[in-house]
């Protein structure tokens, strides 16, 4: 079934129109410049672009063995493996829809994409970390109610035999402006949002990115996970658009991390805080510069101060941008900017981006924004019909100040959520896990200032009964299968919750009462 009923796209933009080739056929023209160059590397592995040819056509002989056809959906929880942008690349050339799955999602979050979306195959590693993904996925398509063909990967190198089993030029056709991806995201509500986006949107966003740094054959350097909406744009769509080479990290470690920059002499990279700060402290410690000449910082708060430190530390541009897996960049820094832009403001509008403020206050008001990269829509159209304006406009739910000239800066959020380490955490899906816990009469939490991710959750808990404690609430959680990252790190005993006439409960107050609290040593803190 279509994932977006006739009428539901927003408005096209002039400035898309200068795309005019989906990914997959970007992709054939990619390879063919010098089908025996590196175009892909990871921590393992380097693969040349017939390679990577290779192992699309291969991966496209597996999912359809498993059934998989034309506007199928195929989701893909995969480490920043190259097999992840191989079989994104695959996906797409049959015509299929991707579902990019975050690698650190559980049996819950995986269960409730499988009860939201027709998936016809879904592809991880049979082991990651600790996890072990087989079983895990089994019990998710247990609770959502249906069967799903799983296709389990093993990381590895594409080897003389498969190049020769899988010769022929994989199928690289598909519709430049139906949808080619679906990514979830958890919002405000606790309920899982499909984002809907075209070849068109997400390579409108990452043309612009591109154009505003100039690059061209750089070696971008790609941290952020694939399963996010930063390392499929940068990671898999921007090497076809530059003719460059991304170098993957599939385990966060700063200083594994710096040293793949300079085996490779990586040039670009975009990433949440906790990437920067990670690079700015490794290269300080080292007394070196960085080969790296610009890096896009985004996904949490951003401190103008890391801003500044890590442009001195790793002698490259360095800004600060904002964006949503809705629409992926609204405002970026450039090279060109004045230091009090790229550090104090979260950058211009790129291109012909549009944002506009509703309800000030103090020149401050909620966000709405449209422009080329502007998602297509939700898969519940109830959802977008709650997020668009009658004229198009997408509501972000979060709080900015616009100016000086054309710059944004971002003031808080009206959404209930938690940015941690570039992630959303959704608060309401939390809270009402916690809800259920036999010792908590009632909770809220709030995001509380964090030096290295942005921010961490903190949880104020009315106890029934004996006290929990931040283990309690930890393993809880952990039992009912939800992302580690979710689970609060902060935990405040309290007797009331402050709240509104209209009974709504008082975050600003909580937040401001965690920070006091946690900074004199109360409370508990992992």
């Amino acid at each position: 079934m279509p994932l977006l009923e006739p009428g539901r796209t927003v408005q096209r933009y002039a400035e898309t129109d200068a795309i005019m080739q989906a990914t997959p056929e970007l992709l054939d023209q990619y390879t063919a410049v010098d089908p025996g160059r590196t175009v892909i590397a990871d921590a393992d592995y380097e693969l040349t672009a017939r390679e990577l040819m290779s192992a699309v056509s291969r991966e496209q002989d597996r999912l359809r063995a498993a059934g998989v056809g034309r506007g199928d959906v195929v989701c893909t929880q995969l480490p920043n493996w190259w097999e992840a942008i191989a079989f994104a690349h695959a996906a797409w050339g049959m015509g299929a829809v991707l579902c990019p799955v975050p690698v650190n999602y559980r049996t819950a979050e995986i269960s409730a994409i499988l009860a939201a979306v027709p998936v016809a195959a879904y592809i991880s590693p049979q082991r990651f970390r600790s996890a072990n993904y087989g079983p895990m996925v089994t019990d998710a398509a247990d609770r959502a109610g249906i069967a799903v063909p799983w296709l389990p990967v093993v990381h590895g190198h594409v080897t003389d035999i498969e190049l020769a089993e899988s010769s022929h030029q994989p199928e690289l056709v598909a519709d430049l402006d139906g949808v080619c991806m679906v990514m979830f995201t958890s919002g405000t509500t606790g309920h899982p949002k499909g984002v809907l986006h075209s070849h068109r949107t997400l390579l409108a966003e990452a043309r612009s990115i591109a154009d505003l740094f100039s690059l061209a054959a750089d070696r971008v350097f790609m941290p952020s996970p694939i399963g996010h909406i930063t390392g499929l744009l940068y990671g898999v769509l921007m090497p076809l658009l530059i003719n460059g080479t991304v170098v993957l990290q599939a385990e966060w470690e700063a200083q594994v991390g710096m040293r793949l920059v300079e085996k490779h002499r990586c040039t670009f990279c975009v990433g949440a805080t906790p990437f920067l700060r990670g690079l700015t402290d490794a290269y300080l410690a080292a007394g070196s510069c960085s080969h790296l000449a610009g890096f896009v910082c985004g996904g949490a708060d951003v401190p103008p101060a890391l801003v500044r430190d890590a442009r001195r530390v790793l002698g490259c541009t360095v800004v600060r941008a904002y964006g949503l897996t809705e629409m992926p960049t609204l405002t970026c820094g450039s090279p060109r900017d004045p230091v009090e832009v790229q550090a104090d403001t979260d950058g211009r509008l790129i291109g012909s981006s549009q944002a506009r403020l509703v309800c000030t206050f103090d020149g401050i008001g909620e966000l709405e924004v449209r422009g080329p990269e502007l998602c297509l829509g939700y898969l519940d159209p109830a959802d977008t019909a709650a997020a668009f304006t009658a004229d198009g406009w997408f509501r972000t739910g979060d709080l900015a100040r616009i100016g000086p000239g054309p710059t944004v800066t971002i003031a808080g959020r009206v959404k209930d959520i938690i940015v941690r380490g570039g992630e959303n955490i959704s608060v309401k899906e939390v809270e009402d896990y916690l809800a259920e816990h036999p010792q908590i009469a009632d909770v809220a939490i709030v995001g509380v200032p964090d030096e290295v991710l942005g921010e961490r959750a903190c949880a104020f808990v009315i106890a029934k009964g004996a006290r929990p404690t931040l283990a309690d609430v930890s393993a809880f959680l952990i039992e009912r299968g939800i992302a580690r990252q979710k689970i609060p790190e902060h935990l405040i005993i309290t007797t009331e919750l402050p709240r509104t006439p209209s009974g709504k409960v008082q975050k600003f107050m909580l937040s401001q009462e965690a920070v006091r609290q946690l900074g004199r040593g109360q409370g508990e803190s992992r």
